[in-house]
């Protein structure tokens, strides 16, 4: 995977935690040791953003897609400097340490799922992140909960109980709970805010893009579930539409 992603030169999204928020950034696999001991991607600026600042020993999550799966995987920066390209300029680029292990999902799971008629998947939101819950629990209205309407490995839109307005700054760390009809505990995850958008009732909704997933196992295992879940409902929909084409047929 990592001979394709440097032979392409393969668009990488990166995520690290600064400061209790996360940012992203995007750049390009350069070289992949063939000893296995480190990775070099570039540390410049792509479409007018410029990367985070990193330091040696940080924890960043890097996903690129491989044909139709999207690889993740966390690594530890090592070194900064300048890599040498094919026409002989340079450019600014990270070491990071090779990976112990890596995550493949299929890219479709990251597309939008609508949540099945009769299905309902209960979601709470608040900002700051998931370390932030107790203290938004204690504010009233600090914790606002509500009822995912789509939901993708990516992502969910939330439909808000509560009729309140909505001011949050685009982009900003939020936490959010999933309870997946898995039978298991509530999911919490750290997301960014997309913007506020009405349902077709007119009722507020709350767009979040999740973040930070790959940087840890219990990440990586709640996208295992997420995955299972878009599944489920992918599947529960074509059953649906089933049914109904054959009732329209007279079946």
């Amino acid at each position: 995977m990592f001979d394709y992603a440097v032979r392409d030169s393969a668009l990488a999204v990166l995520s690290v935690q600064l400061d209790d928020q996360w940012r992203t950034f995007k750049s390009h696999f350069l070289e992949r040791d063939p000893n296995h001991k480190f990775i070099v991607l570039d540390h410049q600026e792509t479409h007018g953003a410029a990367p985070a600042p990193l330091s040696p020993g940080q924890y960043v999550g890097i996903s690129f897609r491989y044909k139709s799966r999207k690889v993740m995987f966390a690594s530890v920066m090592e070194a900064k400097g300048r890599y040498v390209v094919s026409d002989g300029s340079s450019v600014s680029a990270v070491r990071y340490r090779w990976p112990d292990s890596l995550t493949e999902l299929q890219r479709r799971a990251y597309h939008r799922t609508m949540i099945p008629p009769g299905s309902h998947l209960l979601a709470n939101i608040w900002p700051g992140g998931v370390a932030a819950r107790a203290t938004n629990q204690e504010t009233p209205l600090g914790v606002l909960t509500g009822e995912a309407l789509d939901v993708s490995c990516g992502g969910t839109l939330i439909r808000l109980r509560d009729a309140v307005p909505i001011d949050w700054e685009e982009g900003a760390t939020f936490g959010v709970e999933l309870q997946l009809p898995d039978g298991k505990p509530a999911l919490s995850l750290d997301a960014y805010f997309r913007g506020a958008r009405p349902d077709h009732e007119n009722q507020v909704c709350a767009a979040v893009q999740f973040v930070g997933l790959e940087l840890s196992v219990d990440g990586r295992t709640a996208l295992q579930r997420l995955s299972r879940c878009v599944q489920r409902f992918h599947r529960m929909s074509q059953s649906n539409e089933i049914r109904e084409s054959r009732a329209r047929r007279g079946f």
